[in-house]
Order: C-alpha cells, then structure tokens, then sequence
C-alpha cells in the first residue's frame, strides 16, 4: 500500500459515522461516537468544513452497503457537524 492510499484518522472515523456502510450518519451510538471522534480530529488537522464534506461525498460513493441517497446523507453531516468545522 502506498502512503497516498492511507487515510487520515479523522477520516476513517468519519466513514465509522456511517457504520463503515451507508447507514444513515450518527444515528447508532457507536456511530455517533465515532462522528464525534472524527469531527474532533478533523479540526485538530485544520480541515475545513467543506473538506469534511467533500470526503463524506467520496466515502458514500464508494460504500458498500445498501442503497443512499447521497445529498440527504450529506445534509445530515452538515447538521451534525454545524459550527464545529
């Protein structure tokens, strides 16, 4: 693997936000802690809120699980994360 494939850890929290699937995003606890993490990191890596989203966009397109609509998941991140990035 080259480095280039390895994900930062906020991201790989944010995709545990969905439960590494496609559920819908911070509704589990689990999920929900693992958003939290993931906003927690991503701030702390100084990514913007736009850069959070846009990587929730590229996890969802490419998730297994089943079916999503992707720009209502995306609504339900950018109200989980509001302020906070």
């Amino acid at each position: 693997m080259q480095t280039a494939d390895i994900k930062p850890e906020w991201a790989k929290q944010l995709a545990g936000g969905f439960c590494h699937l496609t559920a819908p995003f911070a509704v589990h606890p689990q999920d929900k802690k693992r958003a939290r993490l993931a906003v927690q990191l991503a701030r702390e890596a100084g990514v913007t809120r736009d850069q959070f989203i846009i990587e929730a966009r590229n996890y969802l397109e490419t998730a297994q699980g089943w079916p999503t609509d992707i720009e209502e998941q995306l609504v339900r991140v950018r109200k989980y994360i509001g302020d906070k990035l």
